[in-house]
């Protein structure tokens, strides 16, 4: 069994809930009172690192065989399932109707659930290319910086892709960095000072952000500035990963991180069903954010019963045994 990196656990979480409140948003109001690119893509990019991080052994070499048998049992067979037995529900609740082939074709080709499958094809596409340079960094870094570079170009000429392949190739960049990290994390400046220079520089690049109307959207790919998008991210990782190694641990993020992969499947449902129920019930926006959060305890509140539910009875679905409800990542 992996042990658990607690602070890695907790940030995850933090990513968890962050992407739950932005569908709250866009389910209870229609649209996103809080800027996405505050945030959101920090959420992202930090999950794509993080898996990154534990792709990293320190004791030896990736076993491949190991590591595909891993992204099957714990993302693909998952993604099946969850996409599945979801797909009639949210349709019902949209007030669609039932277009079981449309339902199929989307479940097959990897868009019922675009992270989910880009981050399963981003880690397939990153350890063979791991294993094809022996774990050479500087070539690593030129293929990935290669397949960034293809998914910007992808972007251009198309917004649908068989198994969310332009994110995935843009995604290896991140799984890259969260992989450096790891290995070079002893050399890596983890003092209060440095820390919180890295935090005034990530939130004055934020600042900047808004004010010059910049687009850094990850899904659909949506990048007005790269330079800009690229510091982002780097100082981003810097300054969140050194906080959160200094953080003590909150027993409610570690958990949500523990099982953020079936709250993630359930992030665009449950908030997409409080919503209407909150509609039906005539609680409305009325711009009123107080209301938002109201909403947003509640589709946390739902998804927490969800998970622990799942995780308790049926953990098989999510890659576990019942013997054995650690999920390991990486």
């Amino acid at each position: 069994m992996q042990n658990r990196i607690h602070w890695l656990d907790n940030l995850r979480g933090l990513c968890m809930v962050a992407i739950l409140y932005d569908h709250t948003e866009t389910y209870y109001i229609g649209k996103n009172a809080i800027i996405t690119d505050l945030y959101v893509t920090d959420a992202l990019y930090l999950f794509f690192i993080i898996s990154g991080y534990f792709i990293y052994k320190p004791n030896g070499e990736v076993c491949v065989k190991h590591k595909m048998k891993s992204i099957l049992r714990t993302l693909i067979i998952p993604y099946f399932i969850f996409t599945t037995a979801m797909a009639i529900p949210k349709a019902v609740a949209n007030g669609r109707e039932l277009d079981l082939i449309g339902i199929t074709t989307n479940i097959l080709t990897g868009q019922a659930s675009w992270f989910v499958a880009a981050l399963a094809v981003a880690e397939i596409l990153f350890i063979s290319t791991l294993k094809i340079v022996k774990g050479n960094i500087k070539w690593m870094l030129a293929v990935c910086t290669t397949t960034f570079i293809a998914s910007i170009w992808l972007s251009t000429v198309t917004s649908y892709c068989f198994w969310q392949i332009d994110n995935a190739l843009m995604a290896m960049l991140f799984l890259l960095i969260g992989y450096a990290y790891h290995k070079y994390e002893p050399n890596i400046r983890n003092d209060i000072k440095w820390i919180v220079v890295c935090l005034l520089a990530f939130v004055f690049l934020k600042i900047y952000v808004v004010r010059a109307d910049i687009t850094l959207t990850i899904w659909h790919i949506n990048i007005s500035n790269y330079v800009v998008f690229a510091a982002n991210v780097v100082i981003g990782c810097l300054a969140i990963f050194g906080l959160f190694r200094n953080l003590p641990s909150c027993r409610m993020l570690e958990w949500i991180g523990k099982h953020s992969l079936v709250y993630y499947f359930l992030c665009g449902g449950v908030p997409l069903l409080v919503s209407k129920l909150a509609a039906h019930v005539g609680f409305y926006y009325n711009n009123s954010h107080v209301r938002v959060f109201v909403a947003f305890a509640i589709v946390l509140i739902v998804s927490t019963i969800l998970t622990w539910t799942i995780y308790r009875y049926i953990p098989f679905v999510t890659g576990r045994s019942r013997s054995n409800r650690q999920w390991i990542v990486g």
